[in-house]
């Protein structure tokens, strides 16, 4: 009896230790008090973290090809392979990721989707042609079973809501980020040694018309310098900034072209199609006039550089950020011996809306010859805090400092060679850390965008889509022309014809159906509203 006793000891033991090999388990880091407000929605109960991936097959080493769009970081190479091994030892598969720079999206992003190679994750957004991408069949759609399949931890984390801002005619086809606690609002980075050569202390930029006249003011007069006012291209201009964040527009999703001014409709009863609006006209009245100052080159149309990387090498004064992960780079760009400032210029009554969960994501091309096991990368990457945490920032301790009392970050020596969450927007964690600084500036802007942020009852809109069938022609037609003529408007070119182009682009606008459009728009706005 007491052998029969041992042996099932050591066999109890046995088992627990195949487990312990075996297990692929997730780990999470505390929360913070000073954090944003949390995800909105009831999360399902959480996966069972001692081996979610058990009942797939993984025997087969797999290499996914990953794509995304941002800056590659100098040290992305040894960084890949120390989280490849992570991977690997998972799931037994390796990830291939690749970078489209921000400022070619608009010409490589299509041209990877047109095929020919492999790509089998993608990132994608309402501003990254997450519907023209679903409206051309380039993204698979990701029913529930194939997610709770090959996404378990993901469905376990994701609140219903998430997954229903993504919706495309009821349909699932990208998978949101983890966390949308965050603002996508951005306020302008000033070198503050040009702006005090011309009177410009910090005191001095409060409101976008003060930074307006800082621009008007450096206007050519650093050019043979090699440096402009504002650097501008087709992906970097002044449309946030100068049109959306000064008007408080809001939108549910941005490809739609449909906003609402919180400040003049704080219900948000009057949506209006933006690119015909008298706000738009003003807007490209304005972009005309700084483009006739010299404030970007008047080439910047071909521009494909960063204007963060402009920035950093000194050939533009001015820039943009966001309030979160904006300031390590504005923290690595002050090492760089550059004094630098970001400014909270919203206007008087400005309230910002959290972050849709469709601002970042990922998806798999319709073309993916192996979707299940990019979907189990996915999976993975997004919900291992240790791998996601040496994606998202490198080496802790090099490229970043982690506190694990405030789940906070601060740059590390080498920060420069990786800025924490300078690309991993995508994939981000439901635990994201916040960047943690003693700046007061920013934690004064972030302090007044959360006390002001709109309560998520007070936008009615989450969870709504527009369907574009019923105007299919009809939104062709008028996407087409949006696209041909945005980055014109944008960069000024048309100049003193900008008044005229814009009233003949409007015509174009209304010839194609924009009233057809606009009524269909507000017909299943109002079938939302009754419903929910």
């Amino acid at each position: 009896m007491k052998k029969l006793a041992f042996l099932m000891a050591v066999m109890m033991m046995f088992t627990l230790l195949l487990a312990g090999c075996n297990g692929t388990t997730t780990s999470s880091a505390p929360q913070d008090s000073s954090k944003p407000a949390e995800n909105s929605g009831e999360v399902n109960q959480p996966a069972n973290t001692d081996d979610p991936y058990a009942n797939i097959d993984l025997s087969k080493e797999e290499t996914v090809v990953m794509y995304v769009t941002a800056t590659e970081p100098n040290a992305i190479k040894e960084v890949m392979e120390a989280a490849n091994e992570k991977i690997k030892a998972a799931i037994n598969t390796t990830i291939d990721l690749y970078f489209i720079p921000s400022s070619e999206r608009a010409t490589k992003y299509p041209l990877v989707m047109a095929g020919g190679d492999a790509v089998d994750l993608i990132y994608t957004a309402n501003y990254c042609y997450y519907k023209e991408q679903v409206e051309k069949a380039g993204f698979k759609e990701l029913d529930e079973e194939f997610r709770n399949t090959y996404m378990p931890q993901t469905m376990a984390t994701l609140p219903e809501s998430a997954w229903k801002e993504t919706l495309i005619n009821g349909k699932v086809y990208m998978v949101p980020r983890s966390t949308a606690a965050i603002f996508p609002d951005r306020g302008p980075v000033v070198n503050m040694e040009i702006a005090e050569k011309y009177g410009y202390t910090a005191d001095k930029i409060t409101s976008y018309e003060d930074f307006r006249n800082l621009l008007l003011a450096i206007g050519k007069n650093e050019v043979s310098n090699g440096m402009y006012a504002f650097y501008a291209s087709q992906s970097y201009n002044l449309n946030q900034i100068a049109m959306i964040f000064e008007n408080n527009l809001i939108n549910n999703q941005a490809s739609d072209y449909v906003y609402y001014s919180q400040l003049t409709d704080p219900k948000f009863e009057n949506p209006f199609f933006l690119y015909s609006s008298e706000i738009y006209k003003d807007y490209a009245l304005d972009m005309a006039e700084l483009a006739s100052a010299g404030v970007w080159p008047s080439d910047a149309i071909s521009n494909t550089n960063s204007i963060s990387t402009l920035f950093q090498n000194s050939q533009s004064a001015t820039t943009y950020q966001n309030y979160y992960n904006g300031i390590t780079w504005i923290e690595a760009t002050r090492e760089k011996g550059i004094k630098c400032e970001l400014f909270d210029i919203y206007p008087e009554g400005y309230r910002a809306l959290r972050d849709s969960f469709v601002g970042d994501g990922m998806a798999i091309p319709s073309f993916s010859e192996k979707p299940e096991r990019a979907a189990v990368a996915l999976d993975f990457i997004k919900n291992d805090l240790e791998t996601y945490m040496l994606l998202a920032g490198g080496f802790e301790g090099r490229h970043y400092v982690y506190d694990s009392a405030t789940n906070t970050i601060s740059n590390g020596p080498e920060a420069g060679d990786y800025t924490f969450d300078g690309w991993a927007w995508g994939i981000r964690h439901k635990d994201f850390p916040w960047p943690k600084t003693e700046d007061e500036r920013i934690n004064a802007a972030n302090k007044h965008l959360n006390e002001t942020q709109l309560k998520d009852e007070e936008w009615p809109y989450w969870g709504f889509t527009f369907d574009y069938a019923p105007v299919n022609a009809e939104w062709a037609v008028i996407s087409a022309l949006v696209t041909e003529n945005q980055a014109s408007f944008n960069l000024g070119q048309f100049g003193a014809n900008t008044e005229a182009e814009w009233d003949g682009f409007v015509q174009k606008l209304k010839d194609a159906g924009l009233d057809k459009y606009m009524e269909e728009w507000n017909k299943q706005r109002s079938e939302f509203l009754a419903n929910n």
